[in-house]
């Protein structure tokens, strides 16, 4: 591989990891100056929240530069930070990184010791830390019995009429998001989240609000009555007895 090559391969992995191409030209000026370890600092801004990322680049005994991963670091508008790092075999992106140091999870496919490819949800414990400063990953496994799709389904949504708006809205959860959707009974958009560690989805109003379970549930009951009604509507309409 000519220096122009792993340059251009780098530069791919970087726009794939969601940095976009503002650091080409850094990163071309830093191999080609032969340097042996460097960092590609670069800032960005999500609302009121700030998150500086590294990344992280290393030269081979062979000459090779390698992308090894980057540090990622959240500011909340009051101060508090939240910090990690992720490595380049665990495929995190810039935006899955701050969905982590928010607290949401992400779903990944993996491999395992033996090589074998596996899927399954990461989340930081940012309560805790090891001794490299490190928040633990806990991971729920394919097998755990968090099924988004089945989730996703019992949730009174309004406004899904087609598959590819559903499959939007799973690959949008998938990546850590909260997303806006409709819901029946409820005049404003809300946020959903996964959860995985509990097999369920958070619902927070447009203000960020954790809403109540009773309220879920009042919604649910309210479509199946109305399921139901169209249904009976239906067969007296064909003569069936209902």
């Amino acid at each position: 591989m000519t220096k122009k090559q792993n340059i251009e391969e780098l530069q791919d992995r970087m726009k794939y990891s969601g940095f976009g191409e503002t650091l080409n030209q850094e990163l071309e000026k830093k191999i080609k100056a032969g340097i042996s370890d460097f960092e590609l600092a670069v800032t960005k801004e999500v609302g009121e929240k700030k998150l500086d990322y590294g990344l992280h680049f290393r030269k081979s005994d062979e000459g090779k530069y390698y992308y090894n991963g980057f540090d990622a670091k959240l500011t909340n508008p009051d101060g508090k930070e939240q910090s990690q790092r992720f490595y380049q075999n665990q495929g995190i992106s810039a935006k899955e990184a701050f969905n982590l140091l928010e607290g949401r999870a992400v779903f990944k496919s993996l491999f395992n010791k033996e090589g074998e490819r596996y899927n399954a949800w990461l989340q930081l414990d940012l309560g805790a830390k090891d001794e490299k400063g490190q928040h633990p990953v806990t991971q729920y496994h394919q097998n755990y019995g968090f099924k988004l799709e089945d989730a996703v389904k019992e949730l009174p949504l309004r406004n899904m009429n087609s598959p590819e708006q559903l499959d939007l809205l799973l690959y949008s959860l998938k990546k850590g998001n909260r997303h806006e959707v409709d819901i029946e009974g409820n005049e404003s958009r809300v946020l959903l989240e996964a959860n995985p560690k509990y097999k369920t989805m958070n619902v927070y109003d447009g203000e960020g609000k954790r809403m109540k379970s009773s309220v879920m549930k009042t919604a649910q009951e309210q479509v199946k009555a109305e399921a139901k009604k169209n249904h009976q509507a239906k067969n007296r309409s064909k003569g069936v007895k209902v």
